[in-house]
């Protein structure tokens, strides 16, 4: 059996035990597709500075946040930091390399599903968006986030390997993402005045033979860049 099939069973496993937090994010995109699709035209008058950054939440660390708690990551003793399933699998004869594709896995179905769901309520319930796009930039438009998605929200899940982080590292693990947000905050609005998801829009629809293989290529090199970081902090830190 490959190391794929072998994944795929550890994930639908996984899967087929968080039916419950599965439930809760397809609550939750629900609500974020209403909320986008409603407030789409306030933002195309450039009066939503916030879409911009709700929107990127959605796609790098929302999924992420939205699983149940014995699949979040969790102090285990000591410094060490990971999520309680990974040390778990790590007890069973089975190769880090399935592992780590198993966890991809679990998450790329709960991103990719539910921001789908997102990416065609837009043009489909949103007449000022639909007069944006044609058929092949809205292609164009949606393969450009979801290989945002994983190029930048997989980051997520390559962090569930975990490893011993004393307080220092936290403290200056927080003060990195403080300045992330700051940047954003302040930068966005001069790199992009009409927004970031505007943006995007008008790339798509300028450049789409151009965009699209440009992001997936983005999109694949991120699925292999941040499995090969998984199994390098999987290798460093002490689960015992």
């Amino acid at each position: 059996m490959t190391d794929w099939k072998l994944a795929a069973r550890l994930a639908k496993t996984e899967l087929a035990a968080s039916k419950k937090s599965f439930f809760t994010l397809l609550v939750f995109f629900l609500l974020m597709s209403f909320t986008f699709v409603n407030s789409f035209e306030v933002y195309a008058a450039g009066d939503f500075f916030f879409f911009d950054f709700i929107f990127l939440l959605v796609f790098l660390v929302f999924p992420s946040w939205m699983k149940g708690k014995e699949f979040q990551m969790a102090k285990l003793g000591g410094d060490l930091w990971t999520v309680p399933a990974l040390v778990m699998l790590q007890q069973l004869p089975i190769k880090k390399d399935v592992i780590v594709k198993s966890r991809f896995l679990i998450y790329g179905i709960h991103s990719a599903v539910f921001q789908l769901l997102l990416l065609i309520a837009l043009p489909t319930f949103s007449t000022e968006f639909r007069e944006l796009v044609t058929p092949l930039s809205l292609i164009a438009f949606v393969i450009i986030w979801m290989s945002l998605s994983v190029a930048a929200g997989f980051v997520m899940v390559a962090s569930e390997a975990g490893g011993n982080f004393g307080t220092k590292a936290f403290l200056a693990a927080w003060l990195w993402i403080a300045l992330a947000v700051a940047a954003m905050y302040f930068l966005f609005p001069v790199l992009f005045p009409e927004g970031f998801v505007m943006w995007t829009i008008h790339v798509a629809g300028d450049w789409p033979f151009l965009v699209i293989p440009a992001a997936i290529l983005l999109g694949y090199g991120g699925w292999r860049y941040w499995q090969y970081v998984m199994k390098r902090d999987m290798a460093k830190a002490d689960y015992l």
